[in-house]
C-alpha cells in the first residue's frame, strides 16, 4: 500500500514537473485613456501574425496567456483613438510581462465612424463618442458612471439625467409628461408592465449591476414604436465583451432612523421569498357567498393571521455574483457568456407622518398620523450567451428575471371624516416580477447591406395576495387608550389581487447603404400583449364578537380560526365579475427611413412609420353584464431629424415628429376599480380615443477634441398636446370617483442644459438643469377647481450637480470620490376638486456621498451615503377662500449608509 502511495506521488511530481516546464509565457495590463485616465473597456490587444488577442474588461485590464516565448509586435486597437503599435516585445516564461497603454483620441477617426445599433459600452467617454456620433440627440449613463455616482438601479440612473423626474409610486415624469408619455425597452424591444395602473415598468426592477448602460431619447425616430412624446428610455443589458472574470460583492448598512430600532410587521406565509396566494384560489373564487362562509368555518383559506409582529431592525445586506467566459475556436468564431446573481433588501421606517384631508372652508375634514413599516427584497438574475462569426455577424441570447417584494406595515391613529376617533392597522404586501427572454440576430451580407432581427417573449407579474386591515375605536381620550373594534362599513378585511401580462414582439429590419455615408434602412415589428386581472374581498362580519383589546398588535385571542368555526366570525367573500377584466392589444407597425447627406456637414433623416393598433378590454358592469370595448386604428408617424455639424466639436440639431398617446387598458373599461382599500375609486371611460402629440425640439451640442470628456448642450422644446387623456375627478353619492377623458389640448415647453468640465486633473464637475412650462385645459363635468392647470406630476425646475474626483493611486489601485445633489421643484401631487387648491409636493433638496476605493486587481471597497440632509417630503395645499397653504402630509425618509466590498478572482 506504501509503495503504490509512492508510486503516485511520484508520478505527480513528474507531472507537476512537466507542467512547469511546459509553462509559457503570460502579457497582462491596464488600457486607459491619456486625457481622462479613465479604462477603456473594449479595446483590443493583439499579437501580430498570431491568433492570439484579448479584450480589455471594464477596468481596462487585459490578459494573454500562454503566449511561446520570442519577440513579438503588439497592436492594440479602440474605437476613435489612434492605433498603438509596439515592436520588440520580449516574452518568457520566467514571470509575467506587464505592458500598460494609454491611447490618445483620433478626431480624424472619430468622424469617420458610424454608429452600430449594438452597445457595448460601459465607459462615461466611449458613450460620449456614442453621442456626439448618434444621427438622434441622445443622453447616456453607462456602467461606470452608475458605479461613481452610487446609483443602485435604473430608477436611480434616469432621476439624474437632465428633465426626467420620478413622481409618487415611481411615476416616470420627462418634460413634465407623465408615465402614459414614455417607453421602455429592454435591449431595443419592449417590455410589459406588471402595475395595473401605469404604463411603464417599475425602473427599480433592473440592478445596476445588471446594466450595461441606460441610453435615454427624447426625439421620435420612425424606427421606434410611436407611443412616446417624453422619452425613449432603453435598458442595455451587460454583455461579456471583455476578458474572463468572477467576482463576488457583499455590502452592508442602513437608514440612521431605522438600525436597532423597533421594526414592526405583519404576518407572513413563506417570507417575502414566496409570493403566498391564495390556497385553492379558483375553487375559492368560484365559491357562493353562503358556500365560502362553511368553507372558512373549517378550513384556513389564507394561512395567515391579523397579528403584527416585532423585531430589533438589522443591518441591510445585499450581494452580487458574476462571472463571465469567452471562447475564440479554431477558425476565428467567438463564443462568450456571462450570467450575473443579485439579492438585496431594505428597511424604511416613517414615524410620526402626518396626513389630513382639508375642506374648501380651510377646516380639517380628516387628521391622521401614522408610523409605517416597510421591508423591501430585491432579486435579479441575467444570463446572456453571444457567439460572433463571419466578418461581423453574432448572435445574443439574453434571459433577465427580477422580483422586488416589499412587506408594509402600517399604524395611523386621528380622527375620520364621521369624527370618529380611531387606530387602524394595515398590512400590504405586494410583489412585482419580471421573466424576459430575447434573442437577437445582426448579419452584415456585404459592406453595405446588414440584417436585424429580433425577437422577445416576457411575462410580467403583480401580486397583492393577502391585504389586511382592522379598524379599532378608541373610547375617550390617549391617555385612557381602551380601544374596541370599529365594526361598521365592512371595516375588517382582506384584499386578494391578482395581475399576469404576457407580450411577444418580433422585429425584422435591414439596412443598405449607398456613396460614403448615404442609408436607407426599412422594417416590421408586430407586438402582442395580453392581460389578465383578478381581484376578490373578504369582508369580516365582527357583530356578535365582544372582545377585550389592550393592543392593536395581537389579534389572536379574538380573530382566530375558532371564533370563525363557531360562528362568531363570518367571512363574507365578494368576488363579483366586475372586479376582473382581461385585455389585450396587438400592433402592426411597418417603417421606412433615410439617412442622407446633402453636404458634408448635413445630416437628413427621414422616416415614416404606419402602426396598425387594436386594443380591446373585456370586463362587467355593475350589474353583471359582460361588455367589451375594443379601439382599433390605424395611423402614420413622420420623423425628421437633422444634424448640421458647425465644426468637428459642435453639432445643431432639429427634431419634428407626430406620435401618439393611446390610453391604458384600465382607463378604457368602464367599471369600478379600487387600487387599494381606501383610496379613491377609479372607472375607465369607453369613449377615450387616441391622443397625438407634435413634438419640435432644437439642440446644440459642444464637446472637447482634446480627449477630456467636457462637453455643453442646451435643448430648446414644444409640444403641443391634441386630445389628451387626463385623468377626471366626479362626485357619486358623495364619494369622489377618478375618471378619465379626453382634454381639448394642451402644451409642454422648456429648456435644458448640461455641462462637463474637468477643472484639474482628476477633478471634474457636472450639472444639468431644466426649465418647463406645462399647461392643459381640463374637460368640462368634473369636479376641478381649476379650468385649467400645470400638467400633474411636472416640476417647473430640475437641478443635478455632481463634483468627482477620481485619481489613479499606482498601477492597479484607483480611488473615487463623488458629491451627487439634486433638487426638484414643486409639483402637482394631487388636482384640488370642490374649491380646493391642488396639493403639492414641495421644493425637494438632496445630496449623496459615493467614494469607492480599489486597492488591486481583485480587491475593491465601497462607502454610500444617501440623502445627507435628511430631507422631509412635505405637501401643502393652498384653500382659495383663506389664502392659506396648509401642511397636509409629511414624511422623513431618512439618510442611509452603506459599506461594500468586491473580489474578483
Amino acid at each position: 500500500m506504501k509503495q503504490a502511495l509512492s508510486r503516485t506521488f511520484a508520478t505527480l511530481l513528474l507531472i507537476a514537473a512537466l507542467t512547469l516546464t511546459a509553462q509559457a509565457g503570460v502579457l497582462k495590463g491596464i488600457i486607459i485613456d491619456k486625457q481622462t485616465r479613465e479604462p477603456l473597456m473594449g479595446a483590443t490587444v493583439r499579437i501580430v501574425g498570431t491568433s492570439l488577442g484579448a479584450v480589455a474588461d471594464m477596468d481596462g485590464r487585459y490578459q494573454l496567456p500562454d503566449i511561446q516565448n520570442g519577440t513579438y509586435r503588439i497592436e492594440v486597437k479602440y474605437i476613435g483613438n489612434r492605433d498603438i503599435i509596439r515592436n520588440g516585445v520580449v516574452i518568457h516564461t520566467a514571470q509575467p510581462l506587464t505592458l500598460d497603454f494609454e491611447m490618445e483620441a483620433d478626431a480624424q477617426v472619430l468622424s469617420e465612424v458610424a454608429v452600430v445599433a449594438r452597445k457595448n459600452l460601459e465607459g462615461e467617454k466611449a458613450l460620449m463618442q456614442q453621442r456626439q456620433l448618434s444621427t438622434l440627440a441622445i443622453e447616456s449613463m453607462g456602467a461606470r458612471e452608475m458605479s461613481l455616482k452610487g446609483v443602485s438601479n435604473v430608477e436611480d440612473g434616469v432621476k439624474k439625467i437632465t428633465g426626467i423626474s420620478i413622481a409618487s409610486a415611481g411615476q416616470l415624469i420627462v418634460r413634465g409628461l407623465g408615465d402614459r408619455y414614455s417607453t421602455t425597452t429592454l435591449n431595443g424591444l419592449p417590455i410589459a408592465s406588471p402595475n395595473p395602473d401605469n404604463k411603464l415598468i417599475p425602473l427599480d426592477l433592473f440592478p445596476s449591476s445588471t446594466v450595461q448602460n441606460i441610453t435615454v431619447s427624447k426625439v421620435y425616430q420612425a424606427g421606434a414604436f410611436a407611443d412616446y412624446s417624453g422619452a425613449h428610455i432603453d435598458i442595455s443589458t451587460k454583455e461579456n465583451t471583455g476578458s474572463d472574470f468572477f467576482s463576488i460583492g457583499f455590502a452592508t448598512g442602513g437608514r440612521i432612523n431605522t438600525l436597532g430600532k423597533d421594526f414592526y410587521y405583519s404576518d407572513r406565509k413563506g417570507g417575502l421569498f414566496r409570493t403566498g396566494n391564495l390556497r385553492n384560489k379558483d375553487l375559492l373564487l368560484g365559491m357562493s357567498r353562503t358556500e365560502f362562509r362553511e368553507y372558512a368555518r373549517t378550513n384556513d383559506p389564507f394561512g395567515t393571521s391579523f397579528s403584527i409582529n416585532r423585531r430589533t431592525s438589522l443591518p441591510e445586506l445585499s450581494a452580487n455574483i458574476g462571472a463571465g467566459k469567452s471562447w475564440t475556436l479554431s477558425n476565428g468564431n467567438r463564443w462568450s457568456a456571462l450570467a450575473s446573481v443579485g439579492l438585496s433588501n431594505d428597511h424604511q421606517v416613517l414615524r410620526d407622518a402626518y396626513v389630513t384631508t382639508m375642506t374648501a372652508q380651510g377646516t380639517h375634514l380628516d387628521e391622521f398620523s401614522y408610523d409605517s413599516y416597510a421591508t423591501t427584497l430585491k432579486m435579479a438574475a441575467l444570463a446572456n450567451v453571444g457567439y460572433s462569426f463571419g466578418k461581423a455577424d453574432r448572435i445574443n441570447y439574453t434571459l433577465f428575471y427580477a422580483r422586488n417584494a416589499v412587506d408594509d406595515y402600517m399604524r395611523r391613529e386621528g380622527i375620520d371624516a364621521e369624527r370618529n376617533n380611531i387606530v387602524s392597522s394595515n398590512s400590504a404586501y405586494r410583489s412585482y416580477a419580471l421573466l424576459n427572454n430575447q434573442l437577437l440576430g445582426h448579419h452584415e451580407l456585404s459592406s453595405r447591406w446588414d440584417v436585424n432581427w429580433s425577437v422577445s417573449y416576457g411575462i410580467t407579474n403583480s401580486d397583492e395576495p393577502d391585504r389586511r386591515q382592522i379598524i379599532f375605536f378608541r373610547e375617550g381620550s390617549e391617555s385612557n387608550d381602551k380601544l374596541s373594534l370599529f365594526k361598521l362599513n365592512q371595516t375588517t378585511n382582506r384584499y386578494f389581487g391578482q395581475l399576469e401580462e404576457r407580450e411577444s414582439v418580433a422585429d425584422l429590419r435591414t439596412s443598405y447603404r449607398w456613396g460614403e455615408s448615404n442609408l436607407i434602412r426599412l422594417g416590421g415589428t408586430y407586438k402582442n400583449k395580453k392581460r389578465d386581472f383578478e381581484s376578490a374581498n373578504f369582508y369580516y362580519d365582527l357583530n356578535a364578537l365582544n372582545a377585550d383589546i389592550t393592543t392593536i398588535y395581537d389579534t389572536d385571542g379574538y380573530l382566530n380560526n375558532e371564533n370563525i368555526a363557531n360562528g362568531t366570525i363570518k367571512v363574507n367573500l365578494d368576488a363579483q365579475p366586475r372586479y376582473n377584466y382581461y385585455a389585450g392589444t396587438d400592433v402592426w407597425a411597418a417603417f421606412t427611413e433615410v439617412e442622407y447627406y446633402p453636404t458634408a456637414s448635413l445630416l437628413v433623416n427621414l422616416g415614416l412609420r404606419y402602426e396598425q393598433a387594436n386594443q380591446w378590454v373585456r370586463y362587467w358592469t355593475d350589474g353583471g353584464k359582460e361588455v367589451k370595448t375594443d379601439l382599433n386604428k390605424g395611423d402614420l408617424f413622420p420623423a425628421l431629424n437633422l444634424k448640421y455639424t458647425l465644426s468637428k466639436a459642435s453639432n445643431l440639431r432639429l427634431s419634428l415628429s407626430r406620435t401618439v398617446t393611446r390610453p391604458s387598458f384600465i382607463e378604457m373599461a368602464p367599471f369600478l376599480y379600487q387600487q387599494s382599500y381606501g383610496s379613491a375609486y377609479i372607472r375607465g371611460n369607453d369613449q377615450l380615443k387616441n391622443a397625438y402629440n407634435y413634438n419640435a425640439d432644437l439642440r446644440y451640442d459642444l464637446f472637447s477634441q482634446n480627449g477630456s470628456g467636457d462637453m455643453f448642450s442646451i435643448t430648446g422644446y414644444f409640444k403641443k398636446l391634441d386630445a389628451p387623456i387626463e385623468q377626471t375627478q366626479e362626485s357619486s353619492g358623495g364619494t369622489v370617483v377618478r375618471s378619465f377623458r379626453n382634454a381639448e389640448d394642451g402644451i409642454a415647453m422648456g429648456v435644458e442644459i448640461e455641462f462637463r468640465k474637468e477643472i484639474v486633473k482628476n477633478l471634474r464637475v457636472g450639472a444639468n438643469g431644466s426649465y418647463m412650462y406645462t399647461n392643459v385645459v381640463l374637460p368640462e363635468g368634473g369636479v376641478y377647481t381649476d379650468t385649467e392647470r400645470a400638467l400633474q406630476g411636472a416640476s417647473p425646475f430640475l437641478i443635478n450637480a455632481d463634483l468627482t474626483y477620481a485619481p489613479r493611486l499606482g498601477e492597479e489601485s484607483n480611488l473615487s470620490l463623488a458629491a451627487v445633489y439634486n433638487v426638484q421643484g414643486p409639483r402637482i401631487e394631487t388636482v384640488g376638486i370642490y374649491q380646493t387648491g391642488n396639493i403639492k409636493q414641495q421644493t425637494l433638496h438632496t445630496l449623496d456621498f459615493i467614494s469607492g476605493y480599489t486597492l488591486n486587481r481583485h480587491f475593491s471597497f465601497s462607502l454610500k451615503v444617501k440623502d445627507i440632509l435628511n430631507s422631509t417630503i412635505r405637501l401643502k395645499q393652498e384653500i382659495p377662500q383663506t389664502g392659506e397653504n396648509i401642511t397636509v402630509e409629511s414624511f422623513r425618509p431618512g439618510t442611509r449608509a452603506e459599506i461594500g466590498v468586491v473580489y474578483k478572482f
